[in-house]
């Protein structure tokens, strides 16, 4: 947006004509979609590295927090580390609270049936704040 803007009052003092500001408009919107993109992809394999050696992990949850058990590392998190969650089709988001700014991902493709994910939805309502 901002580079449109620019684009736009650049061209209006340069009395360019329609076609080159449609032309440079075109070609900066791709610039930086692709730079989004690229972007966003560095930043995805270089949060994979950082868990990949913990290798596959089986996560359990209850009323008192979920358990992390990983092939090298296991951890337990409380509700009250999270405030907040959102659901996605795929997903169940985490959002940290005021003692700790951090993300948690819980796939649903990790329930062995649709009735567990039903059961951890309802432990979330129960502990957390739904978006």
């Amino acid at each position: 947006m901002a580079a449109a803007i620019a684009l736009a009052v650049f061209s209006a003092l340069r009395d360019e004509t329609p076609a080159v500001w449609i032309i440079t408009l075109v070609i900066s919107v791709a610039a930086v979609s692709w730079g989004t993109v690229r972007g966003l992809r560095t930043m995805a394999r270089r949060l994979f590295s950082v868990v990949e050696p913990y290798g596959q992990c089986r996560m359990v949850a209850d009323d008192r927090g979920a358990v992390s058990t990983a092939e090298r590392a296991s951890f337990t998190v409380e509700w009250t580390v999270f405030r907040e969650y959102l659901e996605t089709p795929a997903l169940f988001v985490l959002l940290g609270g005021e003692r700790a700014a951090g993300v948690a991902v819980l796939p649903k493709r990790g329930a062995q049936n649709p009735e567990d994910v039903d059961r951890l939805r309802v432990i979330l309502d129960r502990n957390l704040k739904r978006l």
